[in-house]
């Protein structure tokens, strides 16, 4: 009786161990219709677990690109935004040629867009997501998520641009004037475009004129009714305009000039950045020492002659030759409140102010320029807050030095189409009075 219990056990215990035999282990495939089926079932967890398991046992399967892509988006599913920016950023290393890149950088974007909060709080995440919404938009323009893309970033700058207000409005409460209007430039400089622009650009204006810089106000409010004529903030600024009696510098955006005194805009000085332009065309000029622009003010460059060094069989500027320091000239706000250097392509430069009793004095080193044939050096100035400007060289190029009368403040901002530096002064407000008395 026991040798039949113990034959009767062996074979018992064959028999599983042939069943064990029979049983075949899972294949990459098993793993991956199982993660599918588990995705489509918004079981993101199981999803996830099975991926993991075709990703780590088959490396080579060509199944595990979409299973490492289905693994960051069931992170995104289940809300987990930093787990899925992990492994949708991996999955853009690992896979560089993948044609589903506008998805995973869409997706990308979408997590730390899920993330915004109060434009009170920190706007990591909404800078994040509107950086990751601008390159998707240039990466791929026709991918079916760039409309998407563009949508989301309008409200990522309008977030951000909230938030600038939110900090220059808690400056300006309190009086911080100097405070408010950084940040008011800011805000101008970055999303101009935005809901919340106009009322900034009002608050900078009249931040400005708390601060006693009345021209560079009458400037903010020129550019308010210039850039949202339609808002109501355009009507009070043409009041404010009439209260202030400054004149407004019609040479280019006022703006520009604004934003420039806060160190925003086009600054070429200390940087490799440069504006692509167009060749200026020579303006009209006469034989004669005396020749003037339209508005009357003098012609600093006389004549201009062609430098063969400088110009092409063609007659336009060679674009391998050295920079040219082409005219200097007023601009023709009345009364004239800028110079501008008028140059055949953007160039590098250094300035330095100085100021004493009754003048101040700007030098403008333009790197690698060199004067134009014919160009006055030393020019006397009429009608203006300007005295004189004296035009050298030097090793590194040109300098031209600009006397005037006391300034409080001033700007250079290189301009385009065609290449110039435009460099506006604030007078101080004696100054400025003086100039008002004058008619002029």
């Amino acid at each position: 009786m026991r040798r039949l219990g113990l034959i009767l056990a062996v074979c018992l215990y064959s028999a599983a161990l042939a069943g064990c035999s029979l049983r075949t282990p899972p294949k990459s495939e098993d793993y991956y219709a199982q993660g599918q089926l588990d995705f489509a079932n918004a079981d993101y967890n199981a999803a996830i677990e099975n991926y993991q398991h075709l990703v780590d046992r088959f490396p080579f399967s060509p199944y595990v690109e979409d299973a490492e892509l289905k693994i960051g988006l069931a992170h995104f599913k289940m809300h987990q935004y930093s787990e899925a920016v992990a492994s949708l950023d991996d999955f853009q290393r690992m896979h560089p040629t993948s044609k589903n890149l506008d998805l995973v950088s869409y997706y990308i974007a979408l997590s730390y867009f899920r993330q915004l909060g109060r434009s009170d709080q920190d706007q990591t995440a909404a800078r994040r997501a509107l950086g990751y919404f601008e390159a998707l938009e240039q990466r791929y323009p026709e991918s079916d998520f760039a409309e998407l893309a563009r949508e989301k970033a309008e409200t990522c700058r309008e977030m951000l641009a909230r938030h600038e207000k939110y900090i220059g409005d808690f400056y300006f409460k309190r009086a911080n004037f100097r405070a408010a209007e950084s940040r008011y430039a800011e805000l101008m400089q970055k999303y101009p475009n935005t809901p919340v622009a106009p009322s900034a650009l009002w608050n900078l204006g009249v931040a400005l004129e708390k601060e006693g810089k009345k021209y560079s106000a009458a400037q903010a409010f020129a550019a308010m009714v210039s850039h949202y004529p339609q808002t109501a903030y355009a009507t009070h600024a043409k009041e404010q305009l009439s209260k202030l009696r400054q004149p407004v510098d019609n040479e280019e955006d006022p703006l520009r000039l604004v934003l420039a005194e806060n160190g925003y805009g086009e600054d070429l000085s200390g940087n490799d950045n440069q504006v692509v332009v167009r060749q200026a065309q020579q303006d009209g000029a006469s034989g004669s020492d005396d020749a003037l622009y339209s508005n009357g003010l003098p012609d600093l460059s006389r004549a201009l002659q062609k430098d063969p060094s400088a110009k092409t069989a063609s007659g336009t500027a060679d674009p391998s030759g050295p920079a040219m320091l082409k005219t200097v000239r007023l601009a023709s706000s009345d009364p004239p409140l800028s110079v501008i250097f008028d140059l055949t392509r953007p160039v590098k430069f250094e300035k330095r102010i100085e100021s004493g009793s009754g003048y101040s004095t700007l030098t403008l080193l333009l790197k690698g320029v060199h004067p134009e044939r014919g160009l006055q050096r030393h020019v006397v100035f009429d009608r203006s807050i300007f005295k004189d400007c004296n035009i050298s060289t030097d090793p590194q190029g040109t300098v031209v030095t600009v006397n005037t009368v006391p300034i409080s403040d001033y700007a250079v901002v290189p301009l385009e189409n065609p290449a110039r530096l435009l460099v506006t002064f604030t007078p101080e407000n004696s100054a400025s009075n003086d100039v008002q008395n004058s008619g002029y």
